[in-house]
């Protein structure tokens, strides 16, 4: 099975370590999009904020006799961005709980994955990691 170098594009008859490198590189990082999850959680602002919308204020109906009561400060809200977020890794949303801990939200973002590559030897170069190969050291 013939492979191309991941840099030159040579053909690389069966690669194995005596006629190629298999390695990890700065030029074999790419970027994808990936789903992280964060935790939200309370600040200073966001509990003042909360506090305030949960003040309430008495009026009378209509009639003048039955007292009602209603939110304050009814168009207040907390937006997702105004909470403090913590980056968590996936095996441990479940563990992200707290006493300030509001809700887990995802969002995706493009992250740096590193990925490998076959070269020739030729195409070595003294950064590279070699994981197998003639510059095997």
């Amino acid at each position: 099975m013939k492979i191309p170098c991941f840099r030159c594009g040579k053909k690389i008859d069966t690669p194995k370590a005596s006629n190629s490198d298999y390695i990890m590189a700065q030029d074999t990082i790419v970027k994808e999009l990936r789903e992280t999850l964060f935790a939200l959680k309370h600040n200073q602002t966001t509990l003042a904020k909360q506090e305030k919308m949960q003040e309430i204020e008495t009026y009378f109906d209509t009639d003048g006799v039955t007292e009602l009561t209603r939110p304050k400060y009814p168009g207040l809200s907390i937006e997702d961005s105004e909470y403090g977020a913590t980056e968590i890794p996936n095996i441990e949303a479940r563990k992200a709980i707290g006493e300030d801990l509001v809700k887990v939200v995802m969002v995706k973002k493009e992250k740096d994955i590193q990925k490998t590559g076959i070269i020739c030897p030729d195409c070595f170069k003294p950064t590279d990691f070699v994981i197998w190969g003639v510059h095997k050291k």
